[in-house]
């Protein structure tokens, strides 16, 4: 306590300051996830409705250790931010341990980047965002119903000009709608998906025809889907 209030007298080049323990370098920590469960082959994802090549575009998995389907997340820049983990036979989920906070990110925003897309349809789930893509529709998932303005960020910043906004039919889902709204508007253009109430969320949608004819009304035309290229690879 004797510094405290300048008392006494000292050498200012001998003073050091210890960090130890106080401090943690934002480093990247994808380098901390574990990829080997990644691109791994399991018949879920397929009974949800999700082609092949949008698995592989997603680099989607499977887990046996857990019974787990694995979804990758990745940064805009296309590098491994976390992996989230879901149960076959039922509906836990966690993340990867040391992953980026979910929070930050948008799942398939990376494809956005990769593709140059102008025009896509934000979903809640992850399965939503990959069932859209299978039935030609781009789309980008929040990871839930919670909209964090690091999320709108990253939205505001990425080449999507036009987004259709399709919420689950509950009360979280609606609350998110208007979020999306409010933090989109101005920035891009924002238009609602409607689809019928009797579907709990867009993965019920089971026609891919009838998917499609709800998003496509949500867009002046089919132009504001541009280059639609799944790349894999």
């Amino acid at each position: 306590m004797r510094w405290k209030y300048g008392e006494g007298t000292v050498d200012p080049e001998t003073l050091t300051l210890d960090l130890s323990g106080r401090l943690r370098l934002d480093q990247p920590r994808v380098q901390t996830l574990d990829e080997q469960y990644l691109d791994r082959d399991h018949p879920y994802l397929a009974s949800r409705g999700i082609a092949d090549e949008i698995q592989q575009l997603f680099r989607t998995g499977y887990d046996p250790r857990t019974n787990a389907i694995t979804i990758p997340w990745f940064n805009a820049d296309g590098t491994l931010g976390n992996v989230k983990y879901r149960k076959v036979n039922e509906k836990t989920f966690w993340y990867a341990k040391g992953g980026r906070p979910i929070r930050e990110m948008v799942h398939g925003l990376d494809i956005i980047y990769k593709q140059r897309i102008t025009g896509a349809v934000l979903v809640e789930s992850e399965i939503d965002a990959m069932y859209l893509w299978s039935a030609g529709v781009p789309a980008v998932a929040l990871g839930g119903s919670a909209f964090s303005e690091e999320k709108a960020e990253a939205l505001r910043k990425s080449p999507i000009e036009i987004i259709g906004v399709m919420a689950d039919h509950d009360e979280a889902g609606q609350k998110m709608k208007r979020a999306v709204v409010g933090g989109l508007s101005g920035y891009m253009t924002v238009n609602i998906v409607g689809y019928p109430i009797r579907y709990k969320d867009p993965n019920e949608i089971k026609n891919s025809a009838e998917l499609m004819k709800y998003c496509m009304r949500a867009f002046t035309s089919k132009n504001n889907f541009i280059n639609i290229n799944i790349c894999i690879g």
